[in-house]
């Protein structure tokens, strides 16, 4: 599977959670705390609108709109497929993956960035899921993908940024994915 490819699943992965919401599980506490389920899916929808919007020169959302997980109070449902529609096409853009781009993190070729966009969406989508009980499982043929996704992505490095949390416990009868999560920061909430 290519980038672009992994991008598309990971992004389709948030799209179908956030899709699924239910208008009564908006205010529910999520295991990104203090964020609730509205603030998180709004989070990571305009991550994704801030990753694409770097890597073509456009200021969609801001840091801090982002980072503040300001809550989008229409309908996140609607939101979820206008984000991946315009997120993808952004990155679609003809150079963009080749091409260096200055980031909050100092210069990093398109390749790279990729990586970021791709982890952040699905964490985002186990994120939400695992915070209202029915944490996703990724299909075992997308496993060593991801795997290596992780590995390229959820480092000390990144971890010293405070870009993610320390890597988390997990059960001996965790799932791959679960495992993978937990790698990124992750854990079940409750």
């Amino acid at each position: 599977m290519d980038e672009m490819d992994t991008l598309a699943f990971a992004v389709n992965e948030l799209r179908r959670e956030v899709a699924a919401l239910d208008d009564s599980e908006m205010d529910a506490p999520t295991n990104c705390e203090p964020w609730s389920v509205r603030r998180l899916a709004s989070h990571a929808l305009n991550n994704q609108l801030l990753w694409g919007g770097l890597v073509t020169g456009q200021q969609i959302v801001t840091v801090e709109e982002t980072m503040g997980a300001e809550p989008y109070v229409g309908d996140l449902a609607a939101f979820a497929d206008d984000v991946t529609e315009r997120s993808l096409a952004m990155w679609e853009t003809d150079g963009v993956l080749a091409s260096t781009h200055h980031t909050p993190f100092g210069e990093l070729p398109g390749s790279v960035i990729i990586e970021f966009a791709t982890i952040d969406a699905l964490c985002h989508a186990w994120d939400l899921s695992a915070s209202l009980g029915h944490p996703i499982e990724f299909p075992p043929e997308k496993i060593p993908t991801i795997a290596a996704l992780v590995d390229a992505t959820c480092t000390d490095a990144v971890r010293e940024m405070g870009l993610i949390k320390g890597v988390a416990a997990t059960p001996s009868d965790a799932t791959d994915t679960d495992r993978l999560m937990a790698q990124a920061g992750r854990s079940r909430f409750g």
